[in-house]
């Protein structure tokens, strides 16, 4: 078990320290206003977020269900529950919006180019829907530890 809670929490890490601090560095390249610079770091979280935190999250989900059934917990309980409704809303997310928002991007840099206006646009949305992303991941980060209702 000891081995599940440490895979569950490295990946934790990995995941909510890192999409924190691509956040920061995404609003800091955003206040410089350089749209190639804005389109090339776009490219590269894209780039880390399908190789490292996709497959972060899964190993996080599939250690924490692992970890349920190791100690004997329920399902049900509140403080596992709102855990999995927050995984699932950042899957969701990642999926449905972030995936949808790049194709945005990347047709209209190849219509109009990296230096066009839409490039800080696209990028800025996506950075406003990742505050609330990043928000809840601390927040079961939170739940996680508090454990309420166990």
């Amino acid at each position: 078990m000891k081995i599940l809670l440490t895979i569950h929490v490295l990946a934790a890490v990995i995941w909510v320290g890192g999409s924190g601090a691509m956040h920061i560095l995404g609003r800091r390249v955003l206040s410089r206003g350089d749209n190639r610079e804005i389109h090339a770091f776009s490219m590269e979280v894209n780039k880390v977020a399908m190789r490292l935190y996709a497959p972060t999250s899964l190993i996080l989900l599939i250690a924490g269900i692992f970890l349920v059934d190791k100690a004997g917990y329920d399902f049900s309980q509140a403080w596992i529950a709102i855990a999995l409704v927050g995984w699932l809303f950042s899957f969701i997310v990642g999926v449905g919006y972030y995936g949808p928002q790049d194709k945005k991007l990347q047709l209209l840099v190849a219509e109009r180019g990296a230096d066009d206006p839409g490039v800080a646009a696209n990028v800025r949305s996506a950075l406003n829907v990742n505050s609330v992303e990043v928000a809840i991941l601390v927040l079961i980060v939170i739940d996680m530890t508090l454990k309420p209702g166990a």
